[in-house]
């Protein structure tokens, strides 16, 4: 039986025919987006998979290159909630403290690796939130990075210009939070 009618309500009119469908939401580009990315691997397949440095000790070039980078960032913007600046840069700015006490010498390895392992933390609250703060890709970046991190070097040498690459990369697809 119909539910409408059951409680004594007729039944939804379908629209005319003149009437159109209230527009799909669309990007920036004009086109209706896909599904909203929230892992880093559905846009970047086997990401962080052999850690940041090549067989020499270098670092992979793909963690700074615009090529990689910048779409991560990008569907950062256009999520929902869309990654703001401010959030950006607090997370980004914890990374920096934490590296300006190593290069200080005012702190061991041993010592900040904890604040280093609870970005992942902090991540997954901010996006907890309700309503959530960064979206869920931001997070999920965060959480392959802090995995990732095993020693002063992986943080210093190979987290830090990657997520300098996706700040550098993300000042023209994030807006400021006053905006």
């Amino acid at each position: 039986m119909n539910q409408h009618r059951d409680r004594g309500r007729p039944p939804p009119r379908p629209q005319q025919g003149g009437q159109r469908p209230p527009p799909a939401r669309q990007d920036q580009g004009g086109q209706r987006p896909a599904q909203e990315i929230q892992h880093v691997e559905q846009l970047w397949p086997d990401y962080l998979r052999g850690g940041y440095f090549d067989q020499e000790g270098n670092l992979c070039i793909e963690y700074v290159r615009r090529k990689e980078v910048e779409p991560l960032v990008r569907e950062m913007a256009r999520a929902r909630p869309a990654l703001s600046q401010g959030q950006l840069r607090r997370f980004f700015q914890h990374c920096r403290r934490i590296e300006a006490r190593l290069k200080a010498k005012e702190a061991s390895w041993p010592q900040v690796q904890v604040q280093v392992t609870m970005l992942d933390s902090a991540a997954q609250d901010a996006h907890g939130k309700s309503p959530p703060k960064i979206p869920a890709l931001f997070a999920d970046f965060l959480r392959h990075n802090v995995e990732a991190i095993s020693s002063e070097k992986d943080f210093l040498r190979g987290f830090l210009p990657h997520f300098e690459a996706l700040v550098g990369f993300g000042s023209v697809h994030i807006r400021s939070q006053g905006n």
